[in-house]
């Protein structure tokens, strides 16, 4: 496979003093823990979400880490068909965010459950794309969260986002062999995967619901929702809202008549300005992580 590496970068700086405008945070009164994950999952399919995955993370922090500061930690991958099988064919990246991800939690000994997800401005900002979508995706889901939720209230984190940006990874591949290589390409990736700690957590062959929706234009477009355990569960102590982008979804399709297979991610560079880490320990963890999924993807292109 002839490889060209195309690096994307969508920067941005916000200038407002104190409001984060990248993560929408909801806090719904739960002293009595009778709100959960599964709340919020049976009332979002109900109102034609799909939750393709709800994770709970907490068993596994304290199995592998023998401890948590949580009651609940759960990230759920989610799409909403009609926008996506919208947005996809204009914007083949924007499946970065198909599925998006939601963290809900409630830390230990507080009686606040939270809801957190990426703004529409935040996703357009990243892809470098304006689109009304967007904007009505993100109506439409804040309605929806009070409306499963009425006592949710929407509140607001206090730092600053800035640079943020996502990579993309193109390779030439002519149409014919397009499924041979990806399957190749996929068989290397997830044997390297392993070894280095990162779990998919999920996955969506999401041309098949194009296809459904009369939406012919790719080869192949598959959705993966990636995990490293030991990273969410160091964001998560001090920034649970990191659960926006985790699982981080990663693209891969071939557009027809393109003659290319690419690959999108988010840069670490978007999570920790958005999220404003300054923690230098969480910083090279992060930073290794992305020079090892970028490795690995490079290395299964050869």
């Amino acid at each position: 496979m002839k490889k060209i590496i195309v690096l994307c970068l969508a920067i941005f700086t916000y200038m407002h003093a104190s409001v984060n405008e990248d993560i929408i945070l909801y806090k719904v009164p739960n002293k009595d823990h009778k709100i959960s994950a599964q709340t919020l999952v049976d009332g979002l399919t109900v109102n034609g979400y799909t939750v393709s995955k709800n994770q709970d993370m907490n068993g596994p922090y304290e199995k592998q880490f023998k401890t948590t500061t949580f009651d609940s930690y759960n990230l759920m991958s989610i799409y909403h068909e009609e926008t996506s099988v919208a947005l996809i064919p204009k914007y083949a990246k924007s499946g970065i965010f198909t599925p998006f991800s939601i963290a809900t939690y409630q830390r230990k000994d507080e009686d606040d459950f939270y809801i957190a997800l990426l703004s529409a401005k935040a996703e357009q900002n990243i892809l470098k794309e304006k689109d009304a979508l967007f904007d009505k995706l993100e109506k439409l889901t804040k309605e929806t969260i009070v409306k499963i939720l009425p006592a949710a209230t929407e509140t607001s984190l206090s730092y600053n986002a800035k640079d943020a940006l996502y990579t993309k990874y193109s390779f030439e591949v002519e149409d014919a062999d397009a499924m041979e290589a990806r399957g190749d390409l996929m068989m290397m990736m997830e044997s390297d995967m392993k070894p280095s700690g990162f779990v998919i957590a999920n996955y969506i062959d999401f041309n098949k619901v194009l296809k459904e929706n009369k939406k012919e234009d790719y080869i192949f477009y598959d959705a993966y929702s990636l995990c490293k355990l030991k990273i969410i569960y160091e964001l998560s102590k001090e920034k649970p809202e990191a659960g926006a982008f985790a699982p981080c979804t990663m693209v891969i399709y071939h557009k027809k008549g393109s003659n290319k297979t690419e690959i999108v991610t988010l840069s670490i560079a978007n999570l920790t300005s958005t999220l404003a880490i300054t923690d230098k320990k969480i910083l090279e963890m992060l930073t290794k992580a992305q020079n090892t999924m970028k490795s690995i993807i490079e290395d299964a292109a050869e």
